[in-house]
């Protein structure tokens, strides 16, 4: 499958050409077709990204979507858990575009970028001086998104005391402001997303474990960009259009080779971690057929323990584990290069051909 991306002054359109080893027809023909519309194109997770990221209809995100189908018109609670990168933001975008709050207000709060005291205050509102700084009342997020949907991103990271007062909010309805001495009622559904095992946070006493089982009324996990790849030509496709469009570049090409090679990429940091990737090629780009070392352009990968993605459990991050990762892309990227040759592949990586595919075993490529 090639990619070819051209800019006009009004639109971008993306022309697909199929060589036989990209998308399978029925995806072809879905791609550029938005499985909903949102009116808040300015929240970062407008209809382009939508489209990208959940109109596919492969293995594990099929199912995914299937059950956001059925889930989105039942007005639960629903906890959307998955790796950093996943998109997770994005579900609960659709689980709002499907419900009957379509209509009323969708609204996002970081549970993890304020602190404890002052999320209190921003989740439920406060009154006038009620603390130091407060010199008028202010609503909170709950009383914003009264009617409509309120998304708990990294609820995970909530204080146990907000988590009493968020259990209140669901139970009963009803918020207290900070520093108020009356309750006010509010029709709010709750999505909570996060990248932590909140089950086994309650079973160590880190979370609640009676606010665990009113958030995970419905559970849903997001799969992980590995587990998918047959989306990837789509999702690049649609990455390179947007910023064909944004950086006012007339017309860019994904070669069969690069598509080839960003589908054999591992991706740690997910679908965000190939739309930076794609960012920064058709940035750096003069326009034109783009190949397989334009991957040489994407931005490298930071170890989670700087990028605050959630590391793999039990050590998976040894010192094995990233050079086999390393290995992999080395050679997936070589064999992109030569267009599937192994023995012009193993001369460039320095290894013989029976040694290759050795390696070719061992990575399932």
């Amino acid at each position: 499958m090639e990619v070819e991306i051209t800019q006009t002054s009004a639109s971008s359109t993306i022309h697909i050409r199929d060589t036989g080893r990209g998308m399978p027809p029925e995806m072809l023909a879905r791609l550029g077709t938005p499985f909903f519309t949102t009116r808040e194109e300015g929240n970062g997770l407008g209809v382009a990204l939508a489209r990208a990221t959940l109109v596919q209809h492969g293995g594990s995100m099929r199912r995914l979507l299937e059950t956001v189908s059925r889930v989105a018109p039942r007005d639960i609670t629903v906890l959307v858990r998955g790796a950093t990168g996943t998109g997770k933001e994005l579900v609960a975008a659709l689980l709002h575009a499907e419900s009957r709050r379509a209509q009323a207000p969708l609204v996002r709060f970081n549970c993890a970028a304020i602190p404890g005291e002052l999320a209190e205050a921003e989740l439920f509102g406060h009154a006038r001086g009620a603390f130091t700084g407060a010199d008028k009342a202010r609503r909170g997020y709950f009383a914003e998104a009264d009617s409509g949907t309120l998304v708990l991103d990294e609820v995970g990271d909530l204080s146990p005391a907000v988590q009493a007062k968020l259990l209140r909010a669901l139970q009963e309805g009803e918020i207290q402001p900070v520093g108020a001495g009356r309750v006010e009622r509010v029709d709010v559904r709750v999505i909570a997303c996060t990248n932590r095992d909140l089950a086994a946070d309650a079973r160590a006493g880190r979370f609640r474990e009676d606010l665990y089982y009113r958030l995970a009324v419905v559970e849903l996990m997001v799969p992980p960009l590995r587990d998918h790849r047959e989306d990837i030509p789509a999702l690049a496709a649609e990455f390179a259009r947007r910023y064909v469009q944004r950086f006012g570049i007339e017309r860019i090409s994904l070669s069969a080779a690069l598509v080839r090679a960003l589908q054999a990429t591992d991706w740690p940091g997910n679908v965000r971690q190939l739309e930076n990737a794609i960012a920064r090629i058709v940035a750096l780009s003069g326009g034109g057929e783009l190949g397989p070392d334009a991957l040489a352009n994407a931005p490298p990968f930071i170890a989670p323990a700087e990028s605050g993605v959630e590391a793999p459990p039990n050590g998976a991050l040894s010192m094995r584990n990233h050079l086999d990762a390393l290995e992999r892309s080395l050679i997936a990227h070589a064999l992109a290069e030569t267009g599937g040759n192994q023995s012009e592949a193993a001369r460039r990586l320095g290894m013989s051909r029976s040694a290759l595919i050795v390696r070719l075993q061992k990575y399932a490529l």
